[in-house]
């Protein structure tokens, strides 16, 4: 899986996501106990709050990003766009009212949304062959788990020795390694094929998400976005309910058992270059999503019966971690396989928007369904919909017979 880090476009543009992700994970804490600070025990309505700005503004955003990006220099407009992050996060030094929380953390996931997807489309025009590019998405799959764990963690040592507000600085450093290490890298150009430059701009901004609307493997895959969403949206939101509110545990619980979902799905990362070389892609997504959708019928039967335990979670959520990268890890050779390389931006934009979309809509059921329910139901209830979503997408394969 390594191997791919040899070609050094990769190498570093790999980097400089890890470095972004990093100063991305000191912000998340930071932001966490800014929020309480100005706010004291209204700081869950105030986080709630901006993380569903973050998600509308991901939705949107993204596909104007993806009609921008031919017009430019690619690597001018990622390392433009990490600059921008970086002094919105100095800003966030000097903040001490709400509404300077709202416009500064607006301009970064405005730029965001812009900069993930070019990202992403990137990375396909780096290899020719699926196997590379496969290894490719799994080490940036790996790193974004990775860096959830080591952000967390070289954060508590930062709050040792300086104040919370230090660590918006370690996010502006983030960024801007990661703008420096862009600049060292030769990006291919992108050229625009004559269907698309005839295209008007309205036009282009939704041209990536008509796409998923004509196509039955972006189809499928729009399907696959609504069922791990609906599986992490269970695990993301209701773990700490189960974790302090069923078990009866103390807060060091709570990480402990993010721990093990998170390691499970780091190895499903290494794992899913091996698969692929004896699977289709397919196979192994609807394999990853019925496995996560399994875990949660058993969970939720096991409760019924008395069965629970912080032992049993913790199986439960590093199995649901293989399943979570099965699903997520693949979809890149998904999107490339279906399009032509000039249109990748529009659709590596579509999938982003469309992706948080779903998260939008997951977020706030697992949410609602633990609180007017309980957990048996809300696991039950998700296992559905993923069961749902994958027979739907699997129609859509099957009736065209597709394989990747």
């Amino acid at each position: 899986m390594f191997s791919v880090l040899s070609n050094k476009n990769f190498r570093n543009l790999f980097l400089a996501q890890n470095f972004s992700l990093l100063g991305t994970g000191l912000a998340t804490v930071a932001l966490s106990l800014l929020a309480f600070d100005l706010t004291g025990e209204n700081a869950a309505i105030l986080l709630s709050s901006l993380f569903t700005i973050k998600m509308v503004i991901y939705v949107f955003f993204s596909p104007i990003a993806g009609a921008f990006s031919n017009k430019f220099n690619r690597r001018f407009y990622l390392v433009s766009l990490d600059i921008v992050r970086a002094i919105a996060a100095i800003g966030l030094f000097f903040v001490n009212e709400i509404w300077h929380i709202y416009i500064v953390i607006s301009i970064i996931y405005i730029t965001s949304a812009a900069f993930t997807p070019i990202y992403q489309s990137t990375i396909p025009q780096l290899f020719h062959e699926d196997e590379d590019y496969t290894k490719a998405l799994s080490l940036s799959r790996l790193s974004i788990d990775l860096e959830n764990i080591l952000g967390y963690m070289l954060a508590a040592l930062i709050l040792i020795f300086y104040d919370y507000k230090s660590l918006f600085i370690g996010t502006s450093f983030g960024f801007i390694a990661s703008a420096l290490l862009i600049l060292t890298i030769f990006l291919p150009k992108v050229t625009e094929s004559e269907a698309i430059k005839d295209i008007r701009f309205i036009g282009k901004i939704t041209y990536g998400l008509k796409k998923y609307t004509v196509l039955p493997e972006l189809k499928g895959l729009m399907f696959m976005n609504l069922a791990v969403s609906a599986g992490g949206a269970m695990i993301l939101v209701n773990t700490v309910i189960m974790v302090r509110a069923l078990l009866g545990m103390d807060e060091g619980a709570l990480p402990v058992a993010m721990f093990f979902f998170g390691f499970g799905s780091v190895l499903g990362a290494i794992l899913v270059p091996r698969i692929l070389k004896r699977y289709s892609v397919w196979k192994l997504m609807y394999f990853g999503a019925y496995t996560i959708s399994i875990v949660f019928i058993m969970f939720s039967i096991l409760i019924t019966l008395g069965v629970f335990n912080f032992m049993l979670l913790l199986i439960f959520w590093f199995i649901s971690g293989f399943g979570y990268s099965f699903v997520l890890t693949p979809m890149g050779r998904i999107i490339r396989a279906s399009v032509r390389e000039d249109e990748l931006s529009q659709l590596f934009a579509a999938q982003f928007s469309l992706s948080h979309l779903c998260w939008l809509l997951m977020y706030p059921l697992a949410g609602f369904l633990i609180t007017q329910f309980d957990v048996i139901v809300t696991l039950f209830s998700l296992a559905i919909i993923i069961l749902l979503a994958t027979v739907i997408s699997s129609g859509y394969i099957k009736d065209k017979n597709i394989h990747h």
